[in-house]
C-alpha cells in the first residue's frame, strides 16, 4: 500500500511537470498503423477509416489559473495593421457564427473563453481527434464528435439546432496522418454537401490547416502536402462560393513549417502567443467581409443618387412609355 502511494505520488508530480513545461492547450499525440514509407494510401473502406492521429488532452487546462508560457517569438510575424472594427460590430459577425474543428481549434476555444473581446461568445463544435473521415461516422460507440447539451452529434444534424449564419472548420491534420491531400478534399466535400442538405443558408468558411514543426512528421503529415492540401481546400472554397481564411501563414516560419516558438508540444499544438494571432487575422477576415457585403448589397440596391436603383428604373420606363403615347409612336 505504501508503494502504490508512493507510485501514485511521482504521477501526479509528473502530470504537474507537464503542465508547467508546457503551455495549458498542450496534448500527447498518438499515431497508429501509420501508413509504410510515407505512402498516402487512398481509403479502403469509407465507412470504417484508421490511422486517424489521436491528438488526446492529457488534463483540463481550465484547471491552470494562468498559462505559464504566452509568449511566443519576438521577430517572425510582421506588425500587424488592424483596421478598427467596433466591438459590437465584431461581436454580432462572430457571435452569429460557430467554429468547427479537432483539438487545434479546441485550444482556440480555451484560450477565447478566458478573452474579454468578440472571442468570449464564440460558439464551439469540436472533438479531440475529430476529421472529415470521423465526422461521417456513427456516433455510437468512441467514434469522436463534438458535443451539444451532453450528446454526440453529427454536423448536419446539430448545426440546425445552433441557428448560425455561418460556419468556420477547420479539420485536416487527423485526416493527413493516413491519406492524402486529394482523398480528404473529396471527404471534406462530402461533409459540407452533407451540411447544407439541412441547412442549405448556412455560410461556410474553410480555415486553412497548420503546419508542423520542422522535421516532425507523421505519415502523410507533413509541410508539402499540408500546403497541397491548403492550396486544394482553397480552390474548393473559390469553386462553390465559400470563405477561406489563412490562418497557417501568420504562425510559420516564413520556410513552409510551423514556428517552433509558436508550438506547445514541438509537433502541432499551439500557444496562447499564436492564438492571439489568429485573433487579429480573425479581425481583418470580417472586415474585408464586411465591406465586400456591403459593396455588394450597394451595387445591388442603390442608385448613384441613393435611390433604389430598380425602382428607379421601372420609372423611367414608365415615362418614357408615356412620351411614346403621346407622340403616337
Amino acid at each position: 500500500m505504501r508503494k502504490l502511494r508512493k507510485q501514485g505520488k511521482f504521477l501526479w508530480i509528473a502530470i504537474a511537470g507537464m503542465l508547467i513545461l508546457g503551455d495549458y492547450t498542450t496534448y500527447s499525440v498518438y499515431a497508429s498503423q501509420l501508413p509504410q514509407n510515407d505512402v498516402c494510401a487512398e481509403p479502403a473502406d469509407e465507412t470504417e477509416t484508421t490511422g486517424i492521429t489521436e491528438l488526446t488532452d492529457i488534463a483540463d487546462p481550465t484547471d491552470i489559473a494562468e498559462p505559464i508560457d504566452i509568449a511566443g517569438p519576438t521577430d517572425i510575424a510582421e506588425p500587424i495593421d488592424i483596421t478598427e472594427l467596433t466591438d459590437e460590430q465584431l461581436s454580432e459577425y462572430y457571435g452569429d457564427s460557430v467554429f468547427i474543428g479537432d483539438s487545434i481549434m479546441e485550444g482556440f476555444r480555451l484560450y477565447s473563453v478566458r478573452q474579454d473581446t468578440f472571442l468570449h461568445d464564440i460558439q464551439f463544435l469540436t472533438a479531440i481527434s475529430y476529421s472529415a473521415h470521423n465526422a461521417m461516422r456513427s456516433v455510437e460507440g468512441n467514434h469522436p464528435h463534438p458535443e451539444y447539451q451532453g450528446k454526440k452529434y453529427h454536423l448536419w444534424d446539430v448545426l440546425p439546432l445552433l441557428d448560425k449564419k455561418r460556419a468556420f472548420i477547420l479539420l485536416g491534420t487527423n485526416d493527413l496522418v493516413s491519406y492524402g491531400p486529394e482523398a480528404n478534399r473529396d471527404k471534406y466535400k462530402e461533409l459540407i454537401d452533407k451540411i447544407l442538405e439541412t441547412s442549405p443558408d448556412l455560410e461556410i468558411h474553410i480555415v486553412s490547416v497548420p503546419y508542423t514543426v520542422k522535421g516532425k512528421e507523421k505519415g502523410c503529415l507533413y509541410n508539402p502536402n499540408i500546403d497541397m492540401y491548403n492550396s486544394l481546400l482553397q480552390e474548393m472554397a473559390a469553386e462553390n462560393g465559400w470563405g477561406y481564411i489563412d490562418l497557417c501563414t501568420v504562425i510559420s516560419d516564413g520556410e513552409g513549417n510551423l514556428e517552433a516558438g509558436y508550438s506547445s508540444d514541438n509537433f502541432v499544438h499551439l500557444k496562447t502567443s499564436a492564438y492571439a494571432l489568429w485573433e487579429d487575422e480573425l479581425i481583418h477576415y470580417a472586415n474585408a467581409m464586411l465591406l465586400e457585403t456591403g459593396a455588394e448589397e450597394e451595387d445591388g440596391t442603390e442608385g448613384e443618387d441613393g435611390t433604389e436603383g430598380e425602382d428607379e428604373t421601372e420609372e423611367e420606363t414608365e415615362a418614357i412609355g408615356i412620351q411614346e403615347d403621346q407622340v403616337g409612336l
